[in-house]
């Protein structure tokens, strides 16, 4: 299940990576980004982030040493990223010679426009990198072709990667009269959400009608996301994240 995109093309820096930058970036894109605790995560040490002069991050976001003994212990949620970051995942790397930024060649790389635009916000940038290139995409449906191009560390095609990213990270904003539908439902049972249909009935069968449309409107561009990233209530503010999904290991 799922869905792959194939990457071709590199995206050239101005000159090569330094060896610890490009073997940070290196694992970065192989270990699984997920929640992790502060208080653990002091305890580990973790080399490789050091070398780059990172701090753990928001999350433990920086955090790369995954395969220490006490690394498993220190995640708080396996199925959500810290945040900041768009996804599970990071499958843009660099090139053997350290001279580019390249897609790793694995399957279902999901919002790669946003993990581009994040590796050039915290660590191209940062490390005094320009980045220029052009790479194209080609997914699974025919329709889904394209280019992704890169001038002097900034995306211009597709469009409004800065917002793309901000979006990816944010919780979704709903209006109140939706927001307390989906709280309820998610009071009375939290697992429920990860079904849309169960979602929509229970919605229904407890009075919130205008949840269950909500749902049946915005089921892929905003209730599924949300599930990754919580709600927001657009008139009040109020905000909670589903825990819905399995927690640890």
């Amino acid at each position: 299940m799922g869905y792959t995109t194939e990457f071709s093309g590199k995206f050239q820096l101005d000159r090569p990576l330094f060896d610890f930058q490009a073997l940070y970036l290196l694992d970065f894109a192989r270990t699984r980004r997920v929640k992790r605790s502060l208080s653990i995560l002091t305890t580990i040490p973790d080399p490789g982030r050091e070398a780059v002069g990172l701090p753990l991050g928001e999350e433990g976001g920086y955090f790369i040493n995954e395969s220490h003994p006490q690394a498993a212990e220190s995640v708080i949620d396996e199925n959500r990223p810290p945040k900041g970051q768009p996804g599970l995942y990071c499958q843009w790397q660099p090139t053997s010679d350290g001279c580019a930024i390249e897609w790793n060649g694995h399957e279902k790389f999901y919002r790669y426009v946003e993990w581009l635009q994040y590796l050039i916000i915290h660590f191209i940038i940062p490390w005094g990198y320009q980045l220029n290139g052009t790479v194209t995409y080609s997914g699974e449906l025919s329709s889904d072709r394209g280019q992704i191009v890169v001038v002097d560390n900034r995306i211009v095609q597709p469009q409004d990667a800065e917002d793309k990213l901000a979006f990816a990270t944010s919780p979704v904003l709903v209006p109140q009269s939706v927001w307390v539908g989906l709280y309820a439902v998610h009071n009375a049972d939290p697992t429920r959400l990860v079904s849309w249909v169960a979602t929509l009935q229970r919605a229904i069968d407890l009075g919130y009608p205008e949840t269950a449309s909500w749902i049946e409107e915005n089921l892929t561009k905003l209730y599924a996301p949300g599930i990754d990233r919580g709600f927001v209530s657009i008139e009040t503010g109020e905000m909670f994240l589903p825990s819905c999904y399995p927690i640890g290991n």
